[in-house]
């Protein structure tokens, strides 16, 4: 799944609140920080090829994407929605980013970060938020879904601040 939101968008929107709850019992992979570097490597080779700019990591947008991550985890789900109706907007005013632009691709099952992205580069949509030239950081979200499902959640969040 794919959004994309612009500032006038989010400024005509109500802020949500989502409680600490939403992440407590998250099942976090233990090679999360290696799932994460593949999947910025993968990211960014596919903007270098365009002639974009590389993405950087940013602890705030970590933060949007992991908290909807462990979210869609627990309900094993691919939703931009959050579990009590937040929206990426919501998510990213809670975590402090205040942004230009940004958007949000969702996965479940991919077993690698580079197979998100071949997966999410062959989706139109998917594609352009990866390829949003706008964009300069990256928040990269992975959890795990409960036993016996056991499948990884990817959220990738890319914008730029104001």
């Amino acid at each position: 799944m794919f959004l994309r939101l612009t500032f006038a968008a989010v400024a005509a929107s109500a802020m949500i609140c989502l409680g600490a709850a939403a992440q407590a019992g998250c099942s976090i992979p233990s090679n999360a920080d290696a799932l994460q570097k593949e999947l910025l490597s993968h990211l960014n080779a596919e903007r270098k090829a365009r002639g974009l700019s590389a993405l950087t990591l940013s602890a705030k947008l970590d933060k949007a994407a992991q908290g909807h991550a462990c979210d869609n985890a627990k309900r094993k789900s691919i939703s931009h929605t959050s579990s009590d109706g937040g929206t990426l907007k919501t998510r990213l005013r809670r975590a402090g980013y205040s942004f230009r632009t940004a958007a949000e691709n969702t996965g479940r099952g991919f077993g690698s970060g580079a197979r998100a992205v071949e997966w999410w580069m062959n989706s139109p949509k998917h594609k352009d938020n990866i390829l949003l030239r706008k964009a300069r950081e990256v928040g990269v979200g992975i959890a795990l879904s409960p036993a016996p499902d056991n499948k990884l959640h990817w959220i990738i969040v890319v914008g730029a601040s104001k």
